[in-house]
């Protein structure tokens, strides 16, 4: 009697299988990623406009209280020595950065007449840019 062989078919992938759905999943996460990144920028850019416009609201508090306006942003938050009636902190510590954790800039005087300036110097965090990277600035 002979014996029979039995073949047992063994299922599985290949290499190139393999590599194939490897390859597209490497696709398909780098297509979220930068769908994910970009509306991290925006969102950014977005804080940033509230941050500059929280602390120019604290720069006209402070002017209201004192009757100057002050010298640089860390006035608003720990009392400068020349200042009278300061009635602060106006923002705190942490509101004095924006979201790409550079200062605020103060420019007194502002640009086209304006008596002050409040600045991000936005995402490439050096004066000028586009889009993301663009200053923005309280009197815009």
């Amino acid at each position: 009697m002979k014996r029979r062989e039995l073949r047992t078919a063994q299922g599985g992938f290949s290499l190139i299988e393999m590599l194939l759905v490897l390859g597209i999943i490497a696709f398909i996460a780098t297509m979220l990623a930068q769908n994910i990144f970009k509306n991290q920028e925006s969102a950014n850019v977005r804080a940033a406009q509230a941050g500059v416009r929280k602390v120019a609201t604290a720069v006209d508090q402070f002017y209201l209280d004192s009757g100057t306006l002050p010298s640089k942003i860390d006035d608003l938050v720990t009392r400068p020595g020349n200042a009278a009636n300061w009635n602060g902190p106006y923002i705190n510590p942490s509101q004095a950065n924006d979201p790409w954790k550079n200062p605020y800039v103060l420019k007194v005087p502002g640009e086209g007449g304006q008596p002050y300036a409040v600045i991000s110097l936005g995402a490439d965090k050096a004066p000028g840019g586009k889009d993301n990277a663009a200053d923005i600035d309280n009197n815009q």
